[in-house]
């Protein structure tokens, strides 16, 4: 019997891979002769990128840029092949993760910029990879990627014809837009994607000092103002919805500039990296994550697992330490759902030790029905 272990995101600094170990053990204890393949596919600080290295190789690209408060950072991407092309692969934590507005004010979030992704890819075109792949997730800005298109070289100008100058939102004052220079640096051949990473997992935002209503309302109000001139001078079809989060998200404004934005980028990491076919080749299917809940199952990677694993009536099993059930029954994607009951992590040992024994005890119960 083959098994796939592919532990998902856990709070406090818990590691999903040595859950998956744990997980692996309780596997091979109840079934010596299973086969197993664990999937690292979240314990990294960079993010997807990291996993389309561990998986189909690649190398890292260093570049020096402007974080969202305006820092000057060194980063790096990485630079793969997919298909027969080259490929960069950017993560935009690093320049824009919201860990980067922990302790700063209303007023710093108010002026943050997306420059920084920008620069990424700058270098990236300027070494001549034309394919390019930018990783969003939650993020510490709220100037509708203005600031990347600026990096990009984009001309903002304020309501008196005043060129809004680098360095911050520049959403702010935004009345016109010149994109000549931008379509000029990246020509026909440069396609950029853009994945969007929904997982709810991620607990920070709910302590941050976001924006203030009035403030958010003026950034909106000005992003829709400013995509209708774009709309009616590059004949573009963009509009952004009030009250959506479109200015938290630099999404809409590489979508000015024709890149194509994915709604998964689990989905697409998962697709590229053969991730997929290996999903279909296995009889049981093991997830984890720290709470199993509706908010849960919405999660970009158990989501699309849950739901690979479906589509080849392959089982799948949900492994956490809290179990909710606050969700339909339609709505559960896993066969069944296997908790350690345990609700603080002071004791990481006991944490893993109670894996290793729900895992055990999960193929016992296979092996009854076998």
């Amino acid at each position: 019997m083959k098994f796939i272990i592919a532990p998902g995101k856990y709070s406090n600094n818990i590691s999903s891979t040595k859950i998956g170990q744990a997980i692996y053990s309780g596997i091979s204890r109840a079934m010596p002769d299973a086969q197993i393949i664990t999937m690292p596919v979240t314990d990294s600080k960079d993010g997807m990128p990291a996993l389309v290295e561990h998986t189909i190789g690649g190398r890292w690209k260093k570049v020096s840029y402007f974080d969202a408060f305006w820092s000057n950072r060194i980063g790096h991407y990485l630079i793969t092949k997919v298909g027969s092309q080259d490929t960069a692969i950017m993560d935009s934590e690093q320049v824009v993760g919201i860990d980067l507005a922990k302790e700063k004010t209303r007023n710093d979030l108010f002026h943050a910029t997306s420059y920084g992704l920008g620069e990424f890819i700058i270098d990236a075109v300027t070494d001549g990879i034309k394919n390019i792949v930018l990783c969003l997730g939650k993020t510490a800005v709220a100037d509708g990627g203005l600031g990347a298109l600026q990096a990009l070289g984009a001309k903002i100008y304020d309501e008196n014809g005043v060129l809004v100058p680098e360095g911050e939102n520049p959403l702010i004052n935004a009345f016109r837009v010149d994109l000549d220079d931008v379509y000029q640096l990246l020509g026909s051949r440069t396609k950029i994607t853009v994945l969007l990473n929904y997982t709810t997992s991620n607990r920070l935002s709910q302590t941050l000092d976001y924006l203030n209503e009035a403030q958010e309302s003026f950034l909106e109000d000005n992003l829709v103002f400013v995509t209708e001139k774009l709309n009616q001078k590059y004949n573009l079809d963009i509009h952004p919805m009030p009250h959506s989060g479109s200015i938290k998200t630099p999404a809409g404004a590489f979508a000015m500039i024709n890149a194509s934005i994915s709604r998964s980028s689990f989905e697409w990491v998962a697709k590229v990296t053969g991730m997929d076919e290996t999903i279909k080749s296995c009889n049981i299917l093991v997830t984890a994550t720290d709470r199993i809940s509706r908010e849960a199952m919405q999660d970009d990677m158990l989501n699309h697992l849950s739901r690979i694993a479906g589509s080849q009536r392959i089982p799948t099993f949900a492994l956490c330490n809290n179990f909710v059930d606050d969700f339909q029954s339609y709505e559960q994607l896993s066969t069944g759902i296997f908790s350690t009951q345990m609700t603080e992590y002071d004791d990481e040992m006991t944490m893993f030790e109670n894996y290793e024994s729900v895992a055990n005890q999960l193929v016992r119960t296979l092996l009854t029905f076998k």
